[in-house]
């Protein structure tokens, strides 16, 4: 009897010693796996409030809670570093603008030549569907996974102290830009193009390092440049535009679980599109009145401006066609395809 009392002691014990052992596991599967994530813009711009965090919550909700992104209090770095941060591990998802890397992203300034679109919206769309159809073979985001793209709407000149009426005012004047074809464009029109990152541009202006800044609507407002700004030049289809992508580490994927990975990718690409493109053309329509409301003084570029500009800008096309046809794409195909999306997309589809 006394054999078997101590047997079935000492089976208790081992049985209580391996679920005590087991605990820490079970536990840490129910753990979320949490994904930092860092902006180089601050919680209450339109792009984190209305468009980043509300994804974020999306991906939590659709995941059941497995996956949970959190939205670092202050960027890990500059906003141009953020690319290079993702890339090592330094932050698990970030955003990142095209334009602030020279010579790497050569396919992704399509949707950023003049006069390419006049929604936000329908410009991130179309951006993503060909990015998704011809240019992810050129692997331009290389070292990080790409989840999806978006764009601002028409660029416009804003500026302090002169009026652009004509395409000789642009000649000499010092306006902020953030690369790209923001910077081509300035070049081109003989503009003395100092580029900066976009939250600097109050300071450039209020203390008169700069005259104006090409930027769309919304980001006007959102750096508080209603409070300076007096003057405004818009053009059909914008000036020019900006891409950004939102980019992931490549590790940081792979360790979701397979139906989590699935899910994420279901809220990404085109979601995240119209996601990010809706907010900024929302903001952009919100931002007009409020610039106007403002008493800037806006000004639609004339028949003669728009002409002259064009004719300046042209070789841009060109520089884009000789870029696609190096990576081995139809060239001509592929813009005819990105304006036929841009079409379908401004109607709706």
């Amino acid at each position: 009897m006394r054999i078997q009392t101590n047997a079935l002691l000492a089976g208790l014990v081992v049985a209580a010693t391996g679920l005590l052992c087991a605990l820490p596991a079970a536990a840490q599967q129910n753990k979320p796996v949490e994904l930092a994530y860092s902006s180089w813009i601050p919680p209450t711009h339109v792009l984190m409030k209305n468009f980043m965090i509300p994804w974020g919550q999306e991906v939590e909700k659709a995941t059941e809670g497995r996956v949970k992104i959190n939205f670092l209090p202050k960027a890990v770095t500059n906003p141009v570093g953020h690319l290079d941060a993702v890339r090592r591990g330094a932050v698990d998802l970030a955003f990142v603008s095209h334009s602030y890397y020279p010579g790497r992203f050569d396919l992704m300034k399509l949707p950023t030549l003049p006069f390419s679109g006049n929604s936000a919206e329908a410009n991130s769309l179309a951006t993503w569907r060909i990015y998704d159809k011809y240019l992810r073979a050129a692997n331009e985001h290389r070292g990080v996974k790409l989840l999806g793209v978006y764009g601002h709407g028409p660029g416009g000149v804003y500026t302090t102290k002169t009026k652009v009426e004509k395409i000789e005012d642009f000649k000499g004047l010092k306006v902020r830009i953030g690369g790209g074809m923001s910077a081509d464009v300035a070049t081109a029109l003989e503009a003395n193009a100092i580029v900066k990152p976009a939250p600097e541009s109050y300071e450039l202006l209020s203390t008169g390092v700069v005259d104006g800044v090409f930027f769309p609507p919304e980001s006007v407002t959102s750096f508080r440049l209603d409070e300076v700004i007096k003057f405004a030049t818009t053009f059909p289809g914008g000036l020019y535009s900006d891409s950004h992508g939102i980019v992931m580490n490549e590790k940081a994927f792979e360790r979701l679980e397979p139906r989590d990975r699935e899910t994420l990718m279901k809220l990404s690409g085109e979601h995240i599109a119209r996601m990010g493109g809706k907010a900024w053309g929302d903001e952009d329509k919100a931002a007009l009145a409020k610039l106007k409301a403002a008493k800037v003084s806006f000004t639609e570029a004339s028949p003669k401006l728009i002409a002259d500009v064009k004719a300046r800008t042209a070789k841009f096309e060109q520089e884009w066609l000789d870029a696609a046809k190096k990576a081995g794409l139809d060239g001509p195909k592929v813009l005819a395809d990105f304006r036929a999306e841009l079409k379908r997309a401004e109607a709706g589809n």
